[in-house]
């Protein structure tokens, strides 16, 4: 399982590739960056036919803490599956024993959320619950009743990305992570404000309550992830202030 604190936030790179040849250079590079503290997986861009070589393959090539993510399409990834074929592949990939930690899409049935988290503990794995907006930024005490229902139904980590229409946005998403972390203390958060408008988000996250943000080595995962080495660079640490 990982942990996760907002004193000294990790930055987590993601691995986003259409071949499995492209996934083991990327794995490679994410095992030598010595800014990568953590790697998540992404297996929506690939054939759902290769998903259980490709998590042994990182597995093998990686030795950091690995996250796994099937990314839906209504969530705004690259995989059209109905909640029930976006559950047996989530346990398919849990029977793998590959992860550190699942990633749970927190707007699928509640009763399937709850299974996935079972399995998840079952397996020793973190379940990390998230929600992603890729067009707007919910209002400020929605943010904020979204991760505490999280954690308070299990998840070891919440995870919320919002798309800012202005700073206001972000400044908002960093407001309900604060409210959050005053609310729940102790607990796991990873939230981030996407877009150059949200891009300071996923520096100072920490300060606010955010125990990791994203930084790319090659291909983004989504908008606004900064490079790897300029993120370790200038990431703001909330044991600092």
């Amino acid at each position: 399982m990982i942990e996760l604190h907002a004193e000294a936030p990790k930055i987590i790179v993601p691995l986003f590739a259409r071949t499995l040849p492209e996934l083991t250079a990327q794995a490679a590079a994410a095992q030598r960056a010595d800014a990568a503290d953590l790697v998540e997986l992404r297996l929506d861009p690939l054939p759902r036919q290769d998903w259980p070589t490709a998590l042994a393959q990182v597995r093998a090539a990686i030795t950091k803490p690995l996250i796994v993510t099937i990314r839906t399409a209504r969530e705004g990834g690259e995989v059209d599956l109905t909640p029930t074929e976006y559950g047996e592949a989530c346990q398919a990939l849990l029977a793998q024993g590959s992860a550190d930690a699942l990633d749970i899409e927190w707007l699928a049935d509640k009763t399937l959320t709850e299974e996935l988290r079972d399995a998840a503990h079952r397996a020793g794995v973190s379940a990390l619950f998230s929600e992603h907006h890729f067009g707007s930024t919910p209002d400020t005490g929605v943010m904020t009743d979204t991760l505490v229902g999280m954690l308070d139904l299990g998840a070891d980590i919440a995870k919320l990305a919002v798309m800012p229409r202005n700073r206001a946005d972000a400044a908002r998403l960093l407001l309900a992570t604060a409210q959050t972390a005053a609310q729940r203390p102790g607990k796991a958060l990873i939230t981030m404000s996407m877009g150059r408008d949200g891009a300071v988000t996923r520096y100072c996250g920490g300060a606010f309550g955010s125990a990791a943000t994203f930084g790319t080595l090659s291909a983004a995962s989504a908008p606004g992830q900064p490079p790897v080495t300029l993120l370790k660079e200038k990431l703001i640490l909330g044991e600092d202030l």
